[in-house]
């Protein structure tokens, strides 16, 4: 009856959460169009483990997978296995781990807005409605991407220490959430710490009333669980920092020497260290990652720019209509800040520092470290919807204002199905190395023909698609067996 009664008191947040599904789930093993490497890795491993208990390079049960020369958490390739042994290894049951993150976060979106804003509870069904119909979080949903499991578990970590405020109980789970995003994905060492940090310091006064004995339990058990990703610094695992770090591609002495020979300057002088010095350099670099985030090209216009793959062509990570709802928002905060001030703190605070793991790398912007910018950014775009619709409430021009706005959102959002769903099938399918399961469908029935077949080695790691799609059945009259593979990788 409860549930009964749950569905039929929240009919809009039911809708929401269809449409969420939806846009996440139609033709998901078609767009996009192609498994990248990564996600055919993904798949594999968890295939692997599912049918011998070892990785592809023979380990038992890591929890660290090595893949194409790093070190990636492994709490994906375990999520992933279910779905491999129920749909078999697929497109489908590698990429849905993500999808229902994808719906998941959704409705975590709603019930964290409603737990911080209490006033109205409209906002929580504008923040849903714009979550589950931003670009932003349908792409990452779409794809077998662990920030987006990482990002699912990060808010769920929210929302039960929000509720831990009240009910001391669900701290430990709060911090299994935030420790198991550790698990998931490499960044969230930095993009977590952020989250955890801005939680401790607004809260600081209600999280100290928490039971001793229940904080210290739940920290003891968070360092256990997120220990192996911890270690991983210390032991070499800890992913390809200095590849991504800005920090590994100093300018070369000949270089920089070639520049001040021009001015006829010298290293040392005042106009070396105003204009030329590297400290100078890096921070430059530092913060015009920091702005080109929250530029018009990055949000509204192109999206990543410097990673094509992660946005959809012609479409940024916002919807157009976006532009105006967070202009609103950001006055509605400024004009009530003092009504619910944590709330606001903590959406502005993590707007400002979500980009922090991305402005950090060599990518001029980078869709996937700044993830976690969607959710304030959402919220602020619900803040201004609530705004608006307050606003013309007991306005004449109410029905032009509810209509017009309608119309935006809906061409807004049209706007980015067709640019996702048929124009990056056509315009980007090289981004997401199509052909090369199409390459496996041709040469396997023939390759017993030859001696030797070659396939040029690439970027895309073509080894993994041959793994994957012969595991799986799709082509040749056999599966072929993981354990022959890691005995003669091993």
């Amino acid at each position: 009856m409860k549930i009964i009664n749950y569905f039929k008191n929240n009919k809009a947040l039911i809708v929401i959460l269809i449409l969420a599904a939806v846009v996440r789930l139609w033709s998901l093993n078609n767009v996009p169009p192609h498994l990248t490497p990564d996600e055919a890795s993904l798949g594999y491993n968890a295939y692997s483990i599912l049918k011998t208990g070892r990785d592809e390079h023979g380990k038992f049960l890591p929890l660290i997978f090595k893949s194409f020369g790093d070190y990636k958490p492994g709490l994906y390739v375990y999520a992933t296995i279910p779905f491999v042994a129920t749909l078999g290894l697929n497109e489908w049951s590698v990429r849905l781990p993500s999808a229902i993150s994808g719906i998941i976060i959704v409705y975590l979106l709603y019930l964290i807005t409603s737990n911080m804003f209490t006033k109205d509870s409209k906002l929580s069904f504008f923040v849903a409605l714009i979550a589950a119909t931003n670009p932003w979080l349908i792409t990452f949903s779409r794809g077998a991407w662990e920030v987006n499991l990482s990002l699912m578990l990060t808010l769920l970590g929210v929302y039960l220490f929000l509720k831990a405020l009240n009910e001391n109980k669900y701290l430990l789970y709060s911090v299994v959430s935030f420790a198991l995003t550790f698990i998931a994905y490499q960044g969230a060492k930095l993009s977590t710490g952020i989250i955890v940090l801005l939680l401790g310091i607004i809260y600081w006064k209600e999280f100290w009333k928490i039971e001793r004995k229940t904080i210290v339990k739940s920290a003891v058990i968070g360092l256990v669980i997120a220990s192996p990703i911890l270690l991983s610094i210390v032991n070499g695992q800890s992913g390809r920092l200095e590849v991504f770090s800005v920090f590994s591609y100093p300018r070369s002495t000949e270089y920089v020497q070639n520049m001040l020979n021009e001015g006829k300057e010298r290293i040392g002088d005042l106009n070396y260290y105003l204009y030329h010095g590297e400290t100078y350099n890096f921070l430059r670099g530092v913060l015009g990652r920091f702005f080109n985030h929250f530029s018009g090209r990055f949000l509204f216009f192109e999206g990543d720019f410097s990673n094509p793959r992660h946005s959809a062509p012609y479409q940024g990570q916002l919807l157009l209509i976006d532009i105006v709802l967070l202009l609103a928002g950001l006055t509605y905060i400024v004009r009530n800040y003092q009504l619910s001030p944590k709330f606001y703190s903590l959406i502005m605070f993590w707007l400002v520092l979500a980009p922090l793991p991305a402005i950090l790398s060599r990518d001029q912007v980078h869709a996937v470290r700044s993830l976690n910018m969607a959710v304030p950014l959402i919220i602020i775009s619900g803040l201004g919807l609530y705004y608006l619709i307050n606003l013309f409430m007991n306005n004449k021009y109410k029905v032009f204002f509810y209509i017009l706005y309608t119309i935006f959102y809906i061409l807004s959002f049209l706007y980015f199905l067709d640019a996702y769903f048929v124009h990056l099938p056509k315009h980007q399918s090289k981004l997401w190395e199509y052909g090369y399961k199409q390459i496996v469908e041709t040469v396997t029935p023939i390759q017993n023909n030859y001696k030797k077949v070659v396939v040029q080695q690439s970027f895309a790691q073509p080894y993994i698609y041959f793994l994957f799609y012969r595991a799986s059945g799709t082509v040749g009259s056999n599966k072929y067996d993981p354990a022959k593979y890691q005995s003669e990788n091993s």
